[in-house]
């Protein structure tokens, strides 16, 4: 004990050991009333969901599993694609993977080419039967069937997680087409203007062979952070980066068809995304609220 307290003593009598923890408590006071001053924000607040306007709450147990996730009260149908697939939970193992408990995984059909006969096969199916029927019309009719998955994140500026980029490659597919591009897509009003949305779309041949039947996979992913969108995962994080901003959040929407024609593929997705992009956007952050203060 004494030999720290006379150790201590021999330090605060060199100025350089002074001049040093002067220098310090000066930068720390005004690395403080710069932050203060600049309402720099080095942690993000998280920003809620919305629920889909007009979804039934009236039943206790669907109401508290919607509050826990409103993706799910996106509609089962927009236009002419229905959902043909169930909203089932991924395991823990998968949701640590995703990083997020908060998503949505559907197969949509386009009603207008399969006919409601099709639909009608899906009545009193469900689980692998269900699930077998979609991959036969999906591998059939390649334009027929439409997976689409939605992931949230909010309240932080890490890396962003589960990119096609990286997981399919992991899986044993190769990428052959690698497209940034900017897609016209309906603006949901009741006019017919129409807006860019950035989208990446990639071709990935599956190269693992054995017992998996070789498939092509086509498929385009977006972002929309903070009120816009984004292709790029590097913008996605450096948007979350801004210190300006106090709140962050990105939602990822992807698609995916299993066909050569990468023509009809970009076409079936922009067609699905004319009608389901508006829908999804009714749950995602209204922006201009978050940016008044009207976080709920």
């Amino acid at each position: 004990m004494t030999s720290t307290s006379a150790m201590l003593k021999g330090m605060f009598k060199q100025p350089a050991f002074l001049i040093t923890v002067i220098f310090l408590i000066v930068a720390a006071a005004g690395l403080n009333v710069t932050v203060q001053g600049m309402k720099l924000h080095f942690k993000k607040q998280s920003v809620p969901l919305r629920m889909y306007p007009g979804t039934d709450l009236s039943q206790p147990l669907r109401k508290a599993a919607l509050e826990a996730n409103p993706l799910k009260s996106i509609p089962e149908r927009f236009g002419h694609w229905v959902q043909v697939s169930e909203d089932l939970p991924l395991s823990h193992e998968m949701e640590d993977v995703l990083q997020t408990r908060v998503y949505v995984f559907r197969d949509y059909l386009d009603v207008d080419k399969a006919g409601d006969e099709t639909l009608k096969q899906f009545d009193g199916k469900h689980g692998n039967e269900r699930l077998s029927l979609i991959r036969g019309l999906q591998l059939a009719h390649p334009d027929w069937v439409m997976n689409c998955a939605v992931t949230y994140y909010t309240g932080g500026a890490d890396t962003v997680a589960h990119i096609p980029d990286r997981c399919y490659i992991a899986d044993g597919f190769q990428p052959t087409t690698y497209d940034d591009a900017r897609w016209a897509l309906s603006d949901g009003g009741s006019g017919s203007s129409t807006r860019e949305v950035p989208a990446r779309f990639i071709v990935f041949e599956d190269q693992a062979g054995g017992s998996r039947q070789l498939v092509t996979r086509n498929v385009a992913y977006f972002f929309q952070v903070n009120g816009h969108y984004e292709s790029d995962p590097l913008q996605v994080r450096k948007g979350l980066q801004n210190l300006f901003e106090k709140y962050g959040y990105y939602a990822k929407i992807e698609l995916m068809t299993v066909t050569k024609d990468t023509t009809l593929a970009r076409e079936t997705m922009i067609d699905f995304l004319d009608s389901a992009l508006p829908q999804i956007e009714k749950c995602l952050p209204d922006w201009k609220q978050v940016l008044a203060g009207d976080v709920k």
